[in-house]
């Protein structure tokens, strides 16, 4: 009885404080093995090709919208981004994106996988990769989900090797954003993995990383300084939108053109 009690209080608490948030649609991305990274002289952090493996996780077909992203806002006493109902959120931090992740799982009663400290000015994320929550793709998730992951019919773009109907960039978006999944998803389903806009990843930047990456489930290094995002947006030229590409930026910056999409554990 005292369980029960305790399970309904928590379900209140949700239903109460949530907003009652919708959780994002996931796809199934089912475990396999792929080459990334790219032989392109002019972007030589994507060298060199390498393999690797990755397990099976879910992730979500859909950039996290404005409208998911608010109700974590109204939720923690953040303030709301500029956004509007049906697009991708963006103007979000590393950081932030971490802490929606946490929000989510609470809201589904799943074991988050971030522990968040603070020390000083320092903002200190460890992920437990084991557990049943949200959290941000690692770099060789997104590229493997991106490529179709066993599906993968090898596109230079999220579906397609014509990125006219798969992305929106410099020359078709009139840089602009535009709603989620008006393209062709991918092979697996997956919407707007090219262009539109960029999504965070899990690991730290370091231009080297291909060199010494392990094959199974890398996680990118230990340390460093900035946090990778991929995808490209709507105002990069197209050489830009490869799925092969690689950027990054401080934890704690925001940019118009970024936002995320999440990913948990099978």
């Amino acid at each position: 009885m005292k369980n029960f009690i305790k399970s309904l209080f928590i379900l209140i608490f949700i239903v109460n404080f949530s907003g009652f948030a919708q959780t994002p649609s996931l796809a199934i991305v089912e475990g396999g093995s792929i080459e990334i990274g790219s032989s392109d002289k002019d972007f030589k952090d994507e060298q060199p090709v390498h393999k690797v493996t990755v397990s099976s996780f879910y992730i979500s077909r859909y950039e996290i919208s404005y409208d998911n992203y608010s109700d974590f806002c109204n939720f923690a006493g953040m303030e709301v981004p500029n956004g509007k109902k049906s697009y991708p959120v963006t103007g979000i931090s590393w950081e932030n994106a971490v802490m929606y992740c946490n929000w989510l799982s609470n809201i589904e009663m799943l074991t988050s996988c971030y522990t968040i400290e603070r020390k000083g000015n320092k903002f200190i994320v460890t992920c437990d990769f084991s557990a049943a929550g949200y959290r941000l793709p690692t770099e060789a998730e997104w590229e493997y989900a991106a490529k179709g992951g066993v599906r993968s019919k090898e596109f230079l773009f999220s579906g397609s090797n014509n990125p006219f109907v798969v992305a929106w960039f410099a020359e078709n978006s009139k840089k602009k954003q535009h709603k989620s999944g008006e393209l062709e998803p991918n092979e697996l389903g997956i919407y707007d993995m090219t262009g539109n806009v960029s999504e965070w990843c899990w690991d730290f930047y370091d231009k080297n990383y291909y060199k010494t990456s392990p094959i199974n489930n890398p996680k990118g290094q230990k340390i460093g300084q900035k946090r990778v995002y991929k995808g490209g947006n709507g105002k990069n030229k197209l050489i830009f939108s490869k799925i092969s590409r690689r950027f990054s930026k401080l934890p704690t910056e925001t940019d118009p053109d970024i936002g995320f999409r999440v990913v948990r554990k099978m």
